[in-house]
């Protein structure tokens, strides 16, 4: 890349092989630099750059790895926020850059975004290799962080389609690759994916309950607390199903501590969501309604469908008696279900458990084979042995 840049810019000065290499080095060695045979020295690239008057950075940063840098970071910031990029916007402005050799952690980074754009159940193939690209890219560069965080989001999609050997011998690899003095980004999502594989599989509550302490603890001590609410959050979900409610409060504020002084009305949402899951579990229908109101007013004008929130609506009204209005929001959360039927095993179960209490109230009963059916296809781990058990409970 940096030959290619030396050749564009000699070119645009109108400068001839002979003439940039002269009292430098010789014309057949730049030669070589230019078609990528051979590697200039630090001394030389100095010279270089000055006979071109430009920056000598300017020949080490390759101005089309620039352009996909930017794309690719507003593309992650726009992830966060609820306007993401479209899968049109987004494979339009990515895929110009895929078939370049770069050797960049950018290029890496736009093959994961381009796999996790795909409908993941009917383009598998097609998404794997996108992430086998982006590994590749990785390993070739020693960038051990970008390489771990390619291969949990290898393993999320391997748990999403059930094929638990294929998570596992992802995991495994990751084991031998001292995760310990990795970046605190990559260790936090390497304990989410440990705490999925419990939750969906081994259904140990206490064990992913260990492993996001253990993300904690590390977060206390490097003082760099990336996703800290989201650890929190899933303290409390996990104590939730444990009925321990000194740590699902004690969870649920520390939480909050992270998010209040914050513009990041995604994390509130978020927040404001599982205390909703929290008030259907104790059939606290005043405290639900309340975090529907807040969910909506973060929210505001971008409002259109969340699942979260219809969900919430269904079961809130399904314990005020409310049937029409109950069914209603079933039925949204279920003509939605093409959004959220991509996420995580763990977000289906929550949609279905509020579907699945609603009908305990005489709400969402059309639902409930459709939600037998996508149980028996869970794996067998916690949330198929929870919810087969509301299940049974409905059918008396």
């Amino acid at each position: 890349m940096i030959g290619q840049q030396i050749k564009a810019l000699r070119k645009e000065k109108k400068l001839t092989q002979s003439q940039l290499a002269e009292g430098i080095i010789t014309k057949s060695m730049l030669s070589m630099i230019e078609n990528g045979k051979a590697e200039a020295s630090m001394r030389s690239l100095r010279e270089i750059a000055k006979r071109l008057d430009v920056p000598v950075q300017s020949l080490l940063v390759d101005p089309k790895e620039e352009e996909l840098q930017r794309l690719v970071e507003e593309i992650e910031y726009a992830q966060l926020s609820l306007t993401p990029w479209s899968e049109e916007a987004t494979n339009e402005a990515l895929e110009p850059y895929l078939s370049i050799e770069m050797n960049s952690v950018w290029q890496g980074k736009a093959f994961v975004i381009m796999g996790d754009n795909m409908e993941h159940d009917s383009n598998r193939d097609k998404l794997l290799s996108y992430y086998d690209q982006a590994i590749s890219i990785f390993e070739r560069l020693g960038e051990k962080n970008e390489l771990v965080m390619a291969l949990i989001g290898k393993a999320y999609y391997y748990i999403l389609w059930n094929q638990f050997d294929e998570a596992s011998a992802q995991i495994e690899q990751m084991e031998l690759m001292d995760i310990r003095n990795m970046s605190s980004r990559t260790r936090t999502e390497y304990s989410m994916l440990l705490v999925m594989k419990e939750l969906t599989y081994e259904g140990n509550l206490q064990g992913a309950i260990r492993h996001l302490d253990g993300a904690l603890r590390h977060m206390h001590q490097t003082r760099t607390y990336y996703r800290a609410d989201d650890v929190h959050r899933t303290i409390a979900l996990c104590s939730l199903y444990l009925k321990d409610e000194q740590r699902i409060n004690e969870a649920f504020l520390k939480a909050r501590q992270y998010i209040q002084f914050t513009d990041d009305h995604v994390a509130k949402v978020r927040l404001a969501l599982s205390e909703a899951l929290y008030a259907i579990h104790y059939r606290r229908v005043e405290q639900l309604g309340h975090h529907i109101q807040e969910m909506e007013q973060l929210l505001a004008d971008d409002y259109t469908f969340v699942a979260a929130i219809e969900m919430s609506k269904g079961v809130y009204h399904a314990m005020k008696g409310n049937k029409e209005s109950g069914n209603a929001a079933f039925n949204s959360l279920w003509n939605g279900m093409d959004g959220w039927k991509s996420h995580s095993l763990i977000d289906q179960a929550v949609y279905f458990e509020g579907v699945l209490i609603g009908a305990s109230y005489g709400c969402g009963i059309d639902l409930v084979p459709s939600i037998q059916e996508a149980v028996e296809k869970f794996p067998n781990g916690f949330y198929r042995t929870h919810l087969t058990g509301l299940l049974q409970k409905i059918k008396g």
